[in-house]
């Protein structure tokens, strides 16, 4: 189900996709946040499968793990347990980086937006992973927080594999070297990431744009 309809997404794909950096491009947005979820096995394929050499991080920008009565060291301290990392320098590093580390003991539903959105996108930075995919918003704003996102973020994905998603050109010639493109039920990988920009240029899905024409936090965020 995409946008609420019944959709064939890949017809008799079968491909191996080499270790790069990609950015996910299509004519149509609305397909990314389910292919994602197929790639980082979120949801498995009703025909066929997905193997995964290594260990694929949860879509960083995605804000579904950060809900409910947790507070922000409850929830860092669920990701080191389940990684085996060590809790304290999880709670350091997590700590230094926030713009209001003084939010970390209380209840992740009382933050504001933004807030949960920072923690959203650096948690995922915490253990290191054979496979990063990003679905944004990633952060842009020029602050301290940014900048210390941006080098844990080049250090995790240096060498390994990123698929990200994205509206942002920057990110895309920043972070990625080759496109990833699904077309009319075909995934096919372009090494000329400049000419793939101009046949599939960078588009918000719908509902992205819904929430920047409405202000929504979040989407300023990215």
């Amino acid at each position: 189900m995409i946008a609420g309809a019944p959709r064939q997404l890949l017809i008799g794909v079968s491909m191996q996709i080499p270790v790069q950096r990609y950015a996910l491009l299509s004519q149509d947005p609305t397909l990314h946040r389910a292919l994602i979820d197929l790639l980082a096995g979120l949801r498995p394929p009703t025909v066929g499968r997905v193997w995964r050499t290594g260990v694929c991080s949860w879509p960083i920008g995605r804000s579904g793990f950060v809900r409910g009565r947790l507070s922000g060291w409850q929830a860092v301290r669920m990701v080191a347990r389940l990684y085996g990392l060590d809790e304290d320098l999880c709670r350091w590093t997590v700590a230094e980086t926030l713009s209001q580390p003084e939010l970390f003991d209380t209840r992740l539903d009382l933050w504001p937006p933004s807030a949960r959105q920072e923690l959203v996108c650096l948690v995922p930075l915490l253990p290191q992973f054979d496979i990063y995919i990003a679905d944004g918003p990633l952060p842009v704003r020029r602050d301290r927080y940014t900048t210390l996102w941006r080098a844990l973020f080049a250090e995790r994905v240096k060498g390994r594999m990123l698929v990200l998603s994205t509206s942002r050109l920057g990110e895309v010639s920043e972070h990625c070297d080759v496109a990833l493109v699904l077309e009319g039920g075909v995934l096919r990988i372009e090494t000329n990431l400049d000419d793939a920009l101009l046949r599939y240029p960078l588009r918000l899905a719908p509902v992205e744009e819904r929430r920047t024409v409405e202000g929504d936090d979040d989407a300023e965020f990215g």
